[in-house]
């Protein structure tokens, strides 16, 4: 009974942790450039097993007991699928097709990753990532000039001619990186991405930037909400189970007190 009591009050906790990561991606379904959150379950035994380094996915030779396991989540990872384009037609409003990433100086000279191209101006001029930091370029803070400005697929940064006839004036470029491991990327606020290792990208490669244009968040709403009604008929069932469990151990209480 008392392992009743722990799967059913584990599948309660796990299904508070989805509910909760369905939530934030429903909350940040309109968020330029967000990465939805998910979730991977596991036996407690499993987990077990693969802290002791034991544990085969193909056959697992550790004996951790004849009971099923209660669940809990295993991971949470962040989906990197791209999500869908808008045009803005708006000078500063950039994207990365591919798997790049823009690179933005925080306060404290923190280079963070993002998707999210709505760009601005600060005061004294440099291409910025509103309430985060400057975007960097190669030769570090990009310093826009004129608002008169286009940005080629290569991320080259250039003015446009005076007159007919004259090369672009490249000035900059920006700094679009590929992360050397996706999955080491750490989440952090306004879905930034804080990653240890990342190369540029290429030229005339996979990865392009598009201006004008905005990447939507990868949020699926009608995938999430029949995830979060799904988590919540688990939980409304694992909350009835232990308190059938509760009913069950308050008799059997009762009955070996009458025993005595």
């Amino acid at each position: 009974m008392i392992r009743g009591f722990y799967t059913a009050a584990s599948g309660m906790i796990t299904q508070e942790k989805k509910l909760n990561a369905y939530a934030n991606n429903i909350a940040n379904a309109n968020t330029i450039g967000y990465k939805k959150d998910d979730l991977v379950s596991g036996t407690f035994g499993e987990h077990i097993a693969v802290r002791l380094n034991s544990y085969s996915r193909q056959s697992s030779q550790v004996d951790l007991g004849p009971s099923v396991y209660m669940q809990t989540v295993a991971d949470k990872y962040v989906n990197h699928n791209q999500g869908s384009f808008k045009d803005t037609f708006r000078t500063f409003d950039l994207a990365v097709q591919g798997d790049g990433y823009f690179v933005v100086q925080d306060a404290a000279g923190n280079d963070l990753l993002t998707r999210n191209g709505q760009f601005g101006l600060d005061d004294e001029g440099y291409l910025v990532l509103p309430g985060v930091g400057r975007v960097q370029g190669e030769g570090g803070d990009i310093a826009i000039e004129t608002a008169a400005f286009g940005v080629d697929r290569n991320g080259i940064m250039y003015t446009y001619p005076e007159e007919d006839g004259e090369e672009p004036n490249e000035f900059d470029r920006l700094l679009v990186v590929i992360p050397t491991d996706f999955a080491a990327m750490e989440k952090t606020a306004n879905g930034l991405f804080a990653s240890e290792g990342y190369t540029q990208m290429e030229d005339n490669g996979d990865t392009l930037v598009r201006q004008g244009t905005l990447e939507a968040s990868n949020v699926d709403l009608s995938e999430e909400m029949t995830r979060i009604i799904a988590s919540q008929r688990g939980l409304q069932s694992a909350s009835q189970l232990v308190r059938m469990y509760d009913e069950m151990n308050t008799k059997a209480n009762d009955t070996l007190a009458k025993l005595r």
